[in-house]
C-alpha cells in the first residue's frame, strides 16, 4: 500500500481512534475479569515463586529505573543534536509519518503514550501472563515471556520488520521488569516513557529546512 504523506493523515483522528480502541479492549477484558471473581491486584501484580524480592528491593529497582529513565528523558529534551540525531534516524521509518509535529499533536500523542503503555500492557503482560501461569499445566515462565513478546511486536507489524523485531525486544524489557518486581506499574511507567520521547523530537520538515521551530 503506498504510503501517504504527512499532510494526507489526519493524525488527531489516528490518535482518537488509538485511544477509544485500546481502552475498549481493556474495559471489556476487566469487565471480564471481574466477574470471574479476580482482583485488581491479581492484574497489577505476580507472585513469582522463581524469584523473591523485598519491598525495599523493588522500590530500589524502580527508583533506580526511573532515575535512568528521568537522566535520558532531560538529555532529549534539552539537547537539540541527541533530539535532531534520533529524528534523523527515524526520519526513513515506516511510522514517522504518525509522529506529532504541531503542538496539539503533540499533546494528543502524549495522551496516546499514556494509553498504550496503561492498556499494552495490561493486555500483553497483565493479561497474559496470569492465564498463561494458571494454565492447567505448567508452563514455564521463559516460554510465557517469548510468546507474549512475539505477540506484542506482531501487532507492531505497521512498522515493518525491524519494528516488529524492536517491539518484541522491548516486551521482552518490559515482562522481565514485571517478573523481577512483581508490579506491573514499573513496565507501565516504562512504556509511557519510551513512547512519550516522540513528543519532544523534531519533525522530518524541520530536519530538511535545517530550522529549528520545536514546540514542545
Amino acid at each position: 500500500m503506498k504510503k501517504l504523506k504527512n499532510n494526507q493523515i489526519n493524525k488527531w483522528r489516528i490518535y482518537i481512534e488509538i485511544m477509544i480502541a485500546q481502552w475498549l479492549i481493556v474495559i471489556i477484558l476487566y469487565m471480564y475479569w471481574v466477574y470471574t471473581g479476580r482482583s485488581f491486584i491479581d492484574l497489577f501484580s505476580y507472585d513469582s515463586s522463581y524469584i523473591s524480592l523485598n519491598l525495599e528491593t523493588i522500590l530500589g529497582i524502580g527508583v533506580g529505573v526511573g532515575i535512568v529513565l528521568l537522566f535520558f528523558s532531560l538529555m532529549i529534551r534539552y539537547s537539540k543534536a541527541i533530539r535532531t540525531k534520533i529524528a534523523e534516524s527515524l526520519a526513513d521509518e515506516s511510522i514517522q509519518f504518525l509522529l506529532p509535529s504541531t503542538f496539539g499533536e503533540r499533546v494528543l500523542f502524549l495522551l496516546v503514550a499514556v494509553t498504550a503503555g496503561v492498556c499494552e500492557e495490561i493486555i500483553f503482560r497483565g493479561v497474559m501472563l496470569y492465564y498463561f501461569s494458571h494454565f492447567p499445566i505448567e508452563v514455564p515462565i521463559i516460554f510465557i515471556g517469548v510468546i507474549s513478546s512475539l505477540l506484542f511486536g506482531i501487532v507492531h507489524l505497521y512498522q515493518g520488520l525491524k519494528g516488529v523485531l524492536l517491539t518484541a525486544y522491548l516486551g521482552a524489557v518490559f515482562f522481565f521488569l514485571f517478573v523481577l518486581t512483581g508490579s506491573l506499574w514499573i513496565p507501565i511507567l516504562l512504556h509511557i516513557l519510551v513512547d512519550a520521547k516522540f513528543v519532544f523530537l523534531p519533525n522530518k520538515k524541520v530536519l530538511k529546512s535545517g530550522k529549528e521551530s520545536l514546540i514542545v
